[in-house]
């Protein structure tokens, strides 16, 4: 069972996300908090928290860097309206963990907990376009922090495996060597796998 709580100020959003969740069997909501400071005040037992970033009092980048500091394994992803890269590249420096916008589908909400949860990162396609044409140049230099599995995919794309290939090397469904993928040229501000092992390269990630 996976344990979520919910920090939005709209409460109708936040019932109806509260909703939606319950209906999937695998997942419990343990909280429910209209703002950051409550959320923090009584921080609860989840394995993901679900962070709308416009708040008032206490926005949700606020929100998301008191909390890594109370707990540093929280996952997190950041919810939002609006898709801009000002907002997305500011929750990147601080490490969330997952960024949707607030009318994602059910099917994309459930893949992006559960990626998160198994320790990797999730952006949404939406997301990743985004990231990609606010970097001024795809290989400009900045600091990325990748997960180890990210890292180990990094290097065999690097070897030109074929998602297939990977797939079969590491274990796991061609899907989720997709999502890997789109995770890291996401972080990277690369356009295409070419992009990605040359920026990689450049900055020393494998």
């Amino acid at each position: 069972m996976i344990k979520i709580a919910i920090v939005d100020d709209h409460q109708l959003f936040n019932e109806g996300l509260n909703s939606l969740l319950t209906s999937i069997s695998e997942f419990e909501v343990v909280g429910q908090f209209n703002n950051g400071k409550q959320f923090l005040a009584d921080l609860p037992e989840a394995d993901v928290v679900l962070l709308d970033i416009n708040m008032p009092g206490m926005n949700g980048f606020e929100t998301l860097e008191s909390a890594r500091k109370l707990n540093p394994e929280l996952r997190i992803i950041l919810l939002s309206m609006h898709n801009d890269y000002t907002s997305i590249d500011q929750g990147l420096k601080l490490g969330v963990n997952g960024f949707l916008q607030k009318d994602t589908d059910k099917i994309e909400l459930q893949l992006a907990i559960e990626t998160v949860v198994s320790g990797e990162n999730y952006f949404s396609k939406e997301v990743t376009s985004t990231i990609m044409k606010g970097h001024q140049s795809p290989n400009m230099h900045q600091p990325v922090k990748l997960t180890p599995r990210e890292t180990e995919i990094l290097k065999l794309i690097a070897e030109e495996l074929t998602t297939q290939e990977i797939a079969d090397k590491i274990f796991v469904s061609t899907n989720t060597v997709e999502t890997h993928r789109k995770n890291l040229i996401a972080k990277t501000g690369s356009k295409n796998s070419v992009g990605l092992v040359k920026f990689a390269l450049e900055n020393k990630l494998i």
